[in-house]
C-alpha cells in the first residue's frame, strides 16, 4: 500500500498538486506577514526604538505600584487627563533615560555575571519566606509581574548593569584639586536677594476668558482629550483560598492519614560504629588485636595502631553513622546485634576483609504521638484537598467553556463558583486580581474583543486562575468640548497665570 502511494506521488498530476498547495500556502503566508501590523515607535534614542507596548507596559506597571502604596487616592488622580499625560511623558523621559544608561554602559564594557543575577535574586526581600529565599514564591511573582524566568533575568541584567554604570560615574572619589577648590567656594558662598511674593489665586480674578480662547485652545490640544478605551467583562475567578472554607477534615481520616504514613513521623534509630580492619587475612595480627580488645585496651588506640584501614584509623576506627548495604549482610547483622554502647563484636569475616566492629554512639527510634503531629496533619489533609478541588475547579471551567464557547453561565454553575462582571472599566481602573499584567493583556486584545467567546484558563498565579469574556468594548475616542470644558477652562486659566505671572516678574 505505501509503495503504491510512493509511485503515485511520483506523478506529473500529484506533483502539480503539491506544487498549487505550496504556492498556496506561501502567498497566504505572504500576505499575513505583509497585512500584520506592527508595533509604533513612540521615540527613538541613538536607533533604539521604544514602542508603544513598552511605554504601556511602563505605565501600567508604575500605577499599580502607585495603587499599592497609596490605595484610592490614586484613582482620583488618574482621573485628571492632564494629570495622565503628564505622567505619561514622565514614563517616557524615564525610559529615555534608561536606554541611555543602558548604551553608555554596553559602550564602557559594564557586565553583570549569572553569579552577581543569582545573588541578587536570592537576596530580594521579596522572594523569601521567613528569611529564607522560596523558589516557589519567586516563580509565583515573577510570572504574576508577567515574565518568564529567563525574562525577569535579563530585565534584572540590564537594570543592574545601569546601576553599576550610574555608580561609576556618581560614586566616583577621583577629585582634582581645582575641583575642589571650587566646590569649597560654592559651598562657603553666600548671597543677598530681595523676595516678592506673588499670589496666584489673585491674579485669577483679573482674567477672563473668551469662549474663542477656550475653542482655540481645546483645538490645539485635542489630542490631550481622548477618552481611554474601555472593557466590561464576565469571568470567573478559581481561588484556592476561597476553596478552602469548604473543605472539612474529619478525625478518622487523620488517625488514618498518620496510620498509613506512620514513616513520615519517626525518626529512625541512628548507630555511629568505628571498626578494626584486617584485610590482609592475617591470623597472627587478628588474634594481636583480638587480645588487646579481650584485655580491655582502648578500641580507637587499638584502631589507630592496628587496623588496615588507614582513614579510619586516623580517626580510631570512625565509620560515623552505619548505613546498610556498604560492608554487606554480615556486616550489617553484627551491627545490628550490637545493643549498649562500648561492645565490640565478634569477628566479621566480609569480602573487604575481616572486622572488629564496636557502637560509640546509639540513638534509638523515635515516633511521634498522633496527638504531637494532629495539627501537622490537618494542614497537610486539608492543603490536599483544596489542590484537589483547585485541579477539579479548573478542569470543570474549561471544559464547559469550552463546550459553550460564547457564555460562563453554565461553566460558573457547573463548578459551583461565582460568575462575576466587571463593569466598563479603562486598563488602568482595573484593580486587584484582575490588574493582572496577564488579565489586561487578554481583555483588551483586539482578538478576543471581536470574537467575543471564552478565554483560555488564565493562571494569575499558583493558586488563582481565571476565564473570561469580553461583553461591552468602548474605543479610545477624542472628547468634545462640551465634555471636557471645565479641564479645557482650567488648563488655560493656569497657561494665562503663568503668562500674566512671567509678565510682572520682569519688571523686576
Amino acid at each position: 500500500m505505501l509503495e503504491r502511494i510512493r509511485e503515485g506521488s511520483q506523478g506529473i498530476v500529484a506533483k502539480s498538486v503539491l506544487g498549487l498547495v505550496i504556492f498556496t500556502f506561501a502567498i497566504s503566508g505572504i500576505g499575513s506577514y505583509i497585512n500584520s501590523t506592527s508595533d509604533s515607535t513612540v521615540i527613538s534614542v541613538n536607533g533604539v526604538e521604544i514602542t508603544k507596548s513598552e511605554v504601556d507596559q511602563a505605565y501600567q506597571n508604575g500605577r499599580q505600584q502607585l495603587q499599592s502604596q497609596y490605595g484610592e487616592m490614586v484613582e482620583q488622580l488618574f482621573a485628571d487627563e492632564a494629570y495622565v499625560a503628564t505622567y505619561r511623558e514622565q514614563i517616557i523621559d524615564n525610559l529615555v533615560v534608561e536606554e541611555l544608561q543602558k548604551q553608555q554602559a554596553k559602550e564602557i564594557g559594564v557586565r553583570v555575571s549569572d553569579e552577581q543575577i543569582r545573588k541578587a535574586i536570592i537576596e530580594m526581600p521579596a522572594f523569601q519566606l521567613a528569611g529564607e529565599f522560596s523558589n516557589d514564591i519567586y516563580l509565583a511573582k515573577i510570572r504574576q509581574a508577567g515574565y518568564s524566568a529567563s525574562q525577569f533575568r535579563e530585565m534584572l541584567r540590564q537594570q543592574l548593569s545601569r546601576t553599576q554604570f550610574a555608580g561609576s560615574v556618581m560614586g566616583s572619589e577621583f577629585v582634582l584639586p581645582s575641583e575642589k577648590q571650587q566646590f569649597a567656594a560654592l559651598f562657603n558662598q553666600t548671597r543677598s536677594f530681595d523676595l516678592v511674593k506673588f499670589d496666584a489665586k489673585a491674579l485669577e480674578a483679573s482674567i477672563t476668558l473668551e469662549e474663542a480662547d477656550i475653542k482655540n485652545y481645546f483645538e490645539l490640544n485635542a489630542s490631550r482629550y481622548q477618552t481611554q478605551e474601555k472593557i466590561s467583562f464576565e469571568y470567573i475567578l478559581i481561588d484556592s483560598e476561597k476553596l478552602a472554607s469548604k473543605v472539612v477534615v474529619s478525625e478518622e481520616e487523620l488517625k488514618t492519614y498518620y496510620t498509613n504514613n506512620i514513616a513520615e513521623f519517626t525518626t529512625a534509630e541512628k548507630r555511629r560504629i568505628s571498626h578494626i580492619l584486617v584485610e590482609s587475612g592475617d591470623a597472627a595480627k587478628v588474634a594481636e588485636i583480638q587480645a588487646k580488645l579481650d584485655a580491655g585496651e582502648n578500641f580507637a588506640d587499638v584502631a589507630k595502631s592496628l587496623s588496615e584501614d588507614s582513614f579510619s584509623a586516623e580517626n580510631g576506627g570512625d565509620l560515623e553513622y552505619f548505613e546498610s548495604g556498604v560492608f554487606g549482610d554480615a556486616f550489617d547483622s553484627a551491627v545490628t546485634s550490637l545493643s549498649t554502647v562500648g561492645e565490640v563484636s565478634p569477628l566479621v569475616e566480609t569480602d573487604g576483609g575481616q572486622h572488629f566492629i564496636t557502637l560509640t554512639e546509639l540513638t534509638p527510634e523515635v515516633v511521634k504521638p498522633f496527638a504531637e503531629v494532629k495539627e501537622t496533619i490537618a494542614e497537610e489533609a486539608r492543603q490536599s484537598k483544596v489542590t484537589e478541588l483547585y485541579i477539579e475547579a479548573q478542569t470543570k471551567v474549561t471544559e464547559v467553556a469550552f463546550e459553550v464557547p460564547d457564555d460562563l453561565t453554565d461553566a460558573a454553575k457547573e463548578a459551583g463558583l461565582e460568575l462575576s462582571t466587571q463593569k466598563l472599566a479603562s486598563r488602568y481602573q482595573l484593580t486587584g486580581d484582575l490588574s493582572n499584567p496577564l488579565l489586561v493583556n487578554k481583555v483588551f486584545d483586539v482578538d478576543f474583543i471581536s470574537e467575543g467567546l471564552n478565554s483560555d484558563l488564565i493562571e494569575l498565579s499558583d493558586t488563582k486562575s481565571i476565564v473570561v469574556r469580553a461583553l461591552e468594548h468602548e474605543a479610545s475616542r477624542p472628547q468634545t468640548l462640551e465634555e471636557v470644558k471645565g479641564l479645557v477652562t482650567s488648563a488655560l486659566t493656569k497657561q494665562k497665570r503663568q503668562n500674566l505671572l512671567r509678565s510682572k516678574l520682569k519688571r523686576y
